[in-house]
């Protein structure tokens, strides 16, 4: 972490900068994660489809009621729905790459300048660390609505709240007394650094 040029940064401005960072990296991981928790969630319910099309088959005899049509077109259909559009899975991928790689320079951006004492830096983290959780929280009640959660993708959930705690602890330590007192002096610094 970059040094102060009045003095080493409070223990809870330096934590929190390393905080933000570990959240930042989190949650640029998120667009991947959440285009895993779609597949386990699709493998899931696939699963359960065919399991249960197995019970019918066994209870209900093939004469009244004959369900191989129905399993072969859903197996058609699947095929060619992944064949035509395996393409768009490297799009989505390039742009998750581009994202996160946006969203790791902002938040390293906001370590470094949180740790010197900038002020600017401490009030746009804590807006980001808003935005986030607030983005996190929708985006997990939003899976939570949509589909059914298969138990494979349950550490999905425990990873936004993980993201959310860290999210908050960085805004909570930025404002702390020692954190206010540091960010004071080093204004009051830069601005006898401007008038000298």
């Amino acid at each position: 972490m970059p040094r102060a040029a009045g003095g080493d940064a409070p223990w809870s401005l330096r934590l929190a900068s390393w905080i933000w960072g570990l959240a930042g990296i989190v949650f640029a991981c998120g667009p991947a994660l959440a285009m895993l928790l779609l597949w386990l969630q699709y493998r899931s319910l696939r699963t359960q489809a065919f399991r249960s099309a197995d019970i019918a088959e066994f209870l209900i005899p093939s004469e009244s009621f004959d369900l191989a049509p129905i399993i072969a077109e859903a197996k058609r259909i699947e095929g060619g729905v992944f064949s035509t559009a395996s393409w768009w899975l490297f799009l989505v991928l390039g742009l998750s790459l581009l994202a996160a790689a946006a969203i790791v320079a902002a938040y390293l951006v906001v370590c470094k300048y949180t740790v010197l004492g900038t002020n600017t830096a401490r009030v746009f983290g804590t807006f980001l660390s808003a935005v986030s959780s607030l983005a996190v929280l929708m985006i997990w009640q939003t899976f939570a609505v949509i589909s059914w959660l298969p138990i494979d993708a349950l550490w999905a959930n425990h990873l936004g709240l993980v993201v959310i705690g860290l999210h908050l602890a960085g805004a909570v330590l930025v404002w702390l007394p020692s954190s206010n007192a540091f960010v004071s002096r080093s204004a009051l610094r830069g601005s006898t650094h401007i008038r000298a």
